[in-house]
C-alpha cells in the first residue's frame, strides 16, 4: 500500500486555486473548528505561534478528519525539524527564511529518503506510515510530500531566480511582512515600494512553473495575486480573526452600559478665552469643534468634554465611557484650565 495521496499537491500541480487560513492559536480544538469552515488548506504555524511537536501532531490528527489540508510551517528549516514533522504525518511543509538555491537543495534532501536525500529512516515509529501499516511508505512517501519555500527578505528575492531552478521544490511563498521590514518598512507590508516587489516575485514563480503563494488580509492584494496566477493564498489568520471579533463583541456589549458624566461650573469673566485656549490646545490629538460660546472635544479613548461660555461662567460637562476613569478625567480638565487661568484662582465646582 503506497503513502496517502496529497490532494493539495495534486491541486497545485493542476494550477487549481487553493484558499487557506493561518492557524496560530496552537490548539487542536480551534484547528478542528477551522477544519469545518471550508478552507482548502490550514497552516499550522510553529514559527510565530507557541506550537511544539505534540501540539502540531494533535492538530494534524483533527484536521485529517476533514477536507481541509494541513500545512506545517516549522520555526526553521533544519533537517532534524523537517524529519520530525514528516514522521508526525505532515505531507506539506512551508519552510521560512529561504535565501539561496543551496538552501533549497538541502531542504529537498531533507524531505527525501536516501540514497537521494537525508531523511532519517524511522517510519516504523511514525504516524506518517500509520505505524508501519503502510508497507510501501518508504518508497512512495516522497511522491506525496509537497515542499514549499518561503522567500521573505531581500537576499531571498535576489536569489529567487536560482531558487526556482531547484528540482523538488513544489512552490514558493512570498512573505510580505518580513520583506517590508527588510526593506525599511517594518509594520507596513502594504507600502507602495513593497507591493511591486511582492507582485514581481509572484510573476517569476508562476513563470517558472512553480506554485506561487502568499498570506494577505487585504482583499485588493488577494485579488491582484490571484490574477497573477498565485495558487495557494491565505486570506485569514485565526489569531487576528478571534482578537478582532472579541474586541468588537466586547465593544458591543459595553455599549449597553451608560457613559459616565459629570458637569460643573467655573466662575470667571474670561470664560470665552479659556474655552478657545483649551479647544486649540487639544486640537492636535482630538476631534474638536468650537466657536466663541461653545466647544466640544472628543478623544479616541471615548472621553470627551463640552464647554459653554458666557459673560461670567464656563460650564464644563465631562464624559467617559462606562469603564473610564471619570475622576481622573475631571482632574485632567481642571488642571489644564488652571494652567490657562494662572492670573486668577479658577476652580471648577463639580457640584453645580
Amino acid at each position: 500500500m503506497p503513502a496517502p495521496k496529497n490532494p493539495f499537491k495534486a491541486a497545485l500541480a493542476k494550477g487549481e486555486l487553493q484558499i487557506g487560513c493561518w492557524l496560530g492559536l496552537a490548539d487542536p480544538y480551534v484547528a478542528e473548528i477551522s477544519a469545518t469552515a471550508g478552507f482548502d488548506w490550514l497552516l499550522v504555524d510553529a514559527e510565530h505561534a507557541p506550537n511544539d511537536l505534540r501540539s502540531i501532531t494533535g492538530q494534524l490528527q483533527v484536521i485529517a478528519a476533514y477536507d481541509s489540508h494541513a500545512i506545517v510551517r516549522p520555526p526553521i528549516g533544519e533537517t532534524w525539524v523537517v524529519k520530525q514533522l514528516l514522521d508526525a504525518g505532515a505531507q506539506t511543509l512551508l519552510i521560512p527564511m529561504v535565501e539561496s538555491a543551496d538552501q533549497a537543495r538541502e531542504l529537498v534532501k531533507a524531505v527525501t529518503y536516501p540514497p537521494h536525500g537525508v531523511r532519517g529512516v524511522g517510519s516504523a515509529l511514525a504516524r506518517a506510515s500509520q505505524f508501519a501499516a503502510i508497507g510501501d511508505y518508504l518508497t512512495t512517501a516522497r511522491d506525496e510530500i509537497c515542499l514549499l519555500l518561503q522567500v521573505e527578505n531581500r537576499a531571498g528575492m535576489a536569489a529567487l531566480d536560482d531558487i526556482l531552478t531547484v528540482d523538488g521544490v513544489d512552490g514558493v511563498f512570498i512573505g510580505p511582512s518580513d520583506l517590508a521590514a527588510d526593506m525599511g518598512f517594518i509594520g507596513n507590508a502594504g507600502a507602495e515600494d513593497v507591493k511591486p516587489e511582492v507582485l514581481n516575485g509572484l510573476r517569476k514563480i508562476v513563470a517558472a512553473g512553480k506554485a506561487a503563494g502568499i498570506l494577505t488580509l487585504d482583499p485588493g492584494m488577494q485579488k491582484a495575486c490571484v490574477e497573477l496566477g498565485a495558487t495557494f493564498v491565505a486570506t485569514e489568520i485565526d489569531v487576528t480573526l478571534f482578537a478582532r471579533n472579541m474586541r468588537a463583541s466586547a465593544e458591543n456589549g459595553l455599549s449597553l452600559l451608560p457613559d459616565q458624566s459629570v458637569s460643573g461650573v467655573a466662575r470667571t469673566a474670561s470664560a470665552r478665552k479659556y474655552l478657545q485656549q483649551l479647544c486649540k490646545h487639544w486640537s492636535h490629538k482630538a476631534e474638536v469643534n468650537f466657536d466663541a460660546d461653545e466647544g466640544h472635544v472628543s478623544f479616541p479613548d471615548g472621553s470627551s468634554v463640552t464647554l459653554k461660555a458666557d459673560d461670567n461662567k464656563l460650564t464644563v460637562a465631562a464624559v467617559t465611557g462606562p469603564r473610564g476613569d471619570l475622576a481622573r478625567w475631571q482632574n485632567v480638565i481642571e488642571d489644564h484650565l488652571v494652567r490657562f487661568a494662572y492670573r486668577e484662582e479658577l476652580k471648577i465646582d463639580w457640584s453645580e
